[in-house]
């Protein structure tokens, strides 16, 4: 059972890449796709329920398992194949082709390899390859390499510096050991898109094509490093040095969202800011912190993916989207108008949404120790929920536009729908995720030394958390997306539109 589950889950995508070197044409390729996207996503659900599959690790090799399935790692195929799926089905056919298809199906397989190992030289080599899956590699004729390329160079370099430093007996408990941690913790932030190294993000998004920049970005690799590498090893200082960089970027990357005229600019910020909270949920001030960041990266993925995917589907049919006028049409595409706003509330942690739980999660276990985290947690909730707001005017309200056809396709509004009522769903009854999230969040807290676990506290009881939690935390978490609907209306209020909307 073991190896048919792990030739089903790696091999399925590495199938549908393949297959893009062949004559198939866009749409046979998206079918086959599809098909394959569904059974990884079926096979890779299995795990979090199988005893057989639980605990299982492939080891022949020094350096970690090569393939493992425990407590971490359980729901990540299932993730990876639900962004595959998604980002499938969700493809307007205009943008489609094959070539944008292989690199989804490849970018999902070498995800989940990553996904699956702990190895360190599989996770170093995987790094590497991935970076061919964003375009950013590809070198126009007679022109300059893309300015991205630099930057997710040198995350790959520190990655293999830092491991060599890491993975040397001889250096185990020295300087050079935390030297490499270090190393490795400044290439995941630098792949998360972390302030200072955040510059390539907006480039990426703006200058490449953005179905491959989403799919790159949004199973969030350097947060699945920091996981395995760095929070079970690395001292104190250096995660709490890694959770202030991880706050201050995502205020500073929400409230870059709000002023941007791009709606390409606006969703890196986006991606930047939420990938910065589920870093800062990596300090380990306590197991119920842990379990947020952990919650809250699963949360943020598939939101993120949705709400970008919205603005790729307006793109294709408008061209470059301009947030600094309204563009008009809710009329023709209300289900498109209402899943981008509930995808971008969850990213806010409205009430209602997996987001939510994550981010009271968050703030529950480390607001006491840690208050400036509680405090930049709000306010990156308030300037993200005024982008979102923001957006949703510029992209829906206002006078209808010239273009012809708008609706969405059965497909699209199948995969929209899909995608919304998920994150509900997990929104409002959270126990399955919780728990799974929180024995992951007990097993990097027990690889950590003795006084390393005293000081994350008491364990977290996962079952606790159910509607008493919800109403408890409201307030706290839908005070900053309130804020962003009282500021966005009024915003969109003051510029004309030429037409009234209640």
């Amino acid at each position: 059972m073991i190896a048919a589950w792990c030739a089903v889950v790696i091999l399925s995508p590495a199938l549908c890449a393949a297959l893009g070197y062949t004559r198939l044409d866009a749409g046979r390729l998206r079918g086959i796709s599809t098909v394959a996207a569904t059974l990884m996503l079926a096979t890779a659900m299995a795990a979090p329920f199988s005893a057989e599959l639980g605990g299982w690790a492939l080891e022949p090799v020094p350096g970690g398992p090569l393939l493992r399935v425990d407590a971490v790692t359980s729901v990540l195929p299932a993730l990876a194949a639900a962004l595959w799926l998604f980002s499938v089905v969700v493809t307007p056919r205009m943008t489609l082709d094959p070539l944008g298809l292989q690199r989804i199906a490849a970018g999902t397989c070498i995800t989940t390899v990553m996904f699956l190992s702990a190895n360190v030289a599989v996770l170093v080599v995987a790094w590497g390859l991935s970076l061919l899956t964003t375009g950013a590699a590809r070198r126009p004729p007679g022109g300059r390499p893309h300015a991205a390329l630099s930057y997710l160079v040198g995350s790959a370099l520190l990655v293999v510096a830092g491991a060599a430093l890491t993975t040397l007996p001889s250096l185990a408990g020295t300087t050079a050991h935390t030297v490499g941690l270090a190393l490795i913790a400044a290439a995941a932030l630098l792949r998360q898109g972390i302030f200072p190294f955040h510059a390539w993000v907006p480039a990426l998004f703006d200058h490449e094509r953005l179905g491959p920049a989403i799919h790159f970005c949004a199973p969030q690799l350097g947060t699945y490093v920091l996981v395995v590498l760095v929070v079970p090893h690395a001292p104190p200082e250096l995660l709490r040095v890694i959770a202030v960089l991880a706050l201050v970027s995502a205020v500073y990357a929400a409230a870059l969202a709000v002023v941007q005229r791009s709606a390409r600019r606006a969703c890196a910020y986006l991606f930047m800011s939420q990938s910065a909270l589920v870093v800062a949920g990596l300090d380990c001030t306590s197991h119920e912190a842990l379990t947020g960041g952990l919650v809250l990266w699963l949360s943020s993925s598939l939101a993120f993916l949705g709400l970008a995917r919205c603005v790729l589907v307006l793109e294709a049919r408008r061209g470059r989207l301009d947030l600094s006028r309204h563009h008009g049409g809710y009329e023709r595409k209300p289900l498109l108008a209402a899943a981008f706003l509930l995808l971008g509330l969850s990213c806010t942690g409205f009430p209602g949404t997996l987001g939510f739980i994550g981010e009271e999660l968050l703030l529950g276990g480390a607001v006491e120790d840690f208050p400036l985290l509680g405090f930049l947690v709000v306010a990156t909730g308030a300037f993200t929920g005024l982008a979102v707001l923001r957006m949703y005017f510029s992209l829906f309200a206002g006078a209808p536009g010239d273009v012809v056809r708008l609706d969405l396709r059965p497909r699209e509004a199948a995969g929209f729908a899909a995608m919304v009522v998920l994150l509900i769903a997990l929104g409002l009854l959270p126990t399955p995720a919780v728990r799974s999230r929180a024995a992951a969040s007990e097993q990097l807290l027990h690889q950590r030394s003795p006084a390393q676990r005293r000081a994350a506290g008491a364990a977290f009881v996962p079952g606790a958390f159910g509607c008493g939690a919800l109403c408890a935390g409201v307030f706290t978490m839908s005070s900053g997306s309130l804020l962003a609907f009282g500021a966005g209306g009024c915003t969109a209020g003051a510029q004309p539109c030429g037409r009234r909307y209640p």
